[in-house]
């Protein structure tokens, strides 16, 4: 979770420690909660015409310049470090969602299996 004073730590943000726990317990799937409903193909609270992107089988580059930088003043990476995680949990095996926290019982519909937020596919054995 954020820390409540960002003034004296800064050892990066959340997305990318967890992603880095989670590739390192091997685990099948990382859930990032934020402010927004996942990956959009511009920012939805600037651009209107901005279309949800509900899965994601490769973070390639031109899904990276989807992102943008911070989304608040003490944001330390927006979806930029979002999708720095996706890519190494993925190439790790595990799958990753980045879907809106402000309705926590969304984790119940994870859970559930149910298709929520942006889905990123873990890379499997053997598959490219």
């Amino acid at each position: 979770n954020d820390t409540v004073s960002i003034a004296e730590l800064k050892l990066g943000d959340n997305d990318m420690l967890s992603a880095q726990v989670a590739a390192m317990v091997h685990a099948d799937l990382l859930v990032l909660l934020t402010d927004t409903d996942g990956l959009y193909t511009a920012d939805p609270r600037s651009d209107p015409d901005a279309k949800h992107i509900p899965y994601v089988e490769r973070v390639t580059p031109e899904i990276e310049a989807l992102a943008t930088g911070a989304g608040t003043a003490n944001g330390t990476g927006g979806m930029a470090t979002k999708l720095r995680a996706a890519k190494m949990v993925t190439a790790a095996g595990c799958d990753m969602i980045i879907t809106n926290g402000e309705r926590p019982q969304v984790l119940y519909d994870v859970a559930d299996g149910k298709a929520v937020g942006t889905r990123f596919l873990g890379k499997k054995s053997g598959i490219d």
